[in-house]
């Protein structure tokens, strides 16, 4: 009897142990899981020609409730720091050309076609948890000079509270046109630049894209 006693208190201590490194085990790989989040920091990028510092009006659609020409996108993530903390309520400015390639600006000279239900300038905030999201067309590629011609490309300002700043331009990822940019390869990180476009269920395209700044 003692013996049987004894054993079950020795397989009751061994259980006992089995559980407590299993729980080491599960909560090392969980502290791993949860360590491997990187955050590397957005590339800048010029911020051109066509930046508007005045009547850019405060919304979150540059395609006129879908009126303007073009593959329609729907853009969202969060704005970050290095340590993958959010910056809440962000400035963001958002500018691009239209689905022809045409800038809505004086400095645009080119004789590609207006769109004129297509403003494409925009500016909006983030909210307390950094999410920011908006609507817009993947924008056309357009000529700077007879040998060259631009990606489509969105460019993007944001600002936080504590007035960091990034002033960027996101291309789309494998666009044959990508590999031959200036701006876009001036940077060794330029794959940090690039939306991975998706299409949801409903076949509406989208992307996710994280600033860290």
């Amino acid at each position: 009897m003692v013996t049987l006693k004894k054993e079950l208190i020795q397989y009751k201590m061994k259980s006992s142990r089995r559980v407590f490194l299993a729980s080491l085990f599960f909560l090392g790989i969980f502290n791993i899981a949860k360590a491997k989040k990187i955050c590397r920091l957005t590339p800048s990028q010029p911020a051109g020609p066509f930046f508007k510092k005045d009547n850019v009006y405060q919304f979150s659609d540059l395609t006129n409730n879908g009126k303007a020409k073009g593959r329609i996108i729907s853009i969202k993530g969060r704005i970050e720091n290095k340590d993958c903390i959010p910056y809440p309520y962000s400035r963001m400015i958002v500018w691009q050309a239209n689905a022809y390639g045409k800038y809505n600006h004086e400095n645009d000279l080119s004789k590609n076609k207006i769109d004129p239900n297509f403003n494409g300038y925009m500016k909006l905030q983030s909210d307390k948890n950094g999410l920011y999201n908006f609507t817009t067309i993947i924008p056309g590629a357009y000529k700077i000079s007879k040998t060259i011609k631009r990606p489509p490309h969105i460019h993007i300002l944001i600002q936080t509270r504590t007035n960091k700043k990034v002033i960027t331009q996101l291309y789309f990822k494998d666009h044959p046109l990508n590999k031959k940019d200036f701006l876009f390869n001036r940077d060794e990180k330029n794959s940090l630049l690039e939306l991975n476009v998706k299409r949801s269920s409903d076949s509406l395209e989208y992307a996710n894209y994280n600033f860290i700044i």
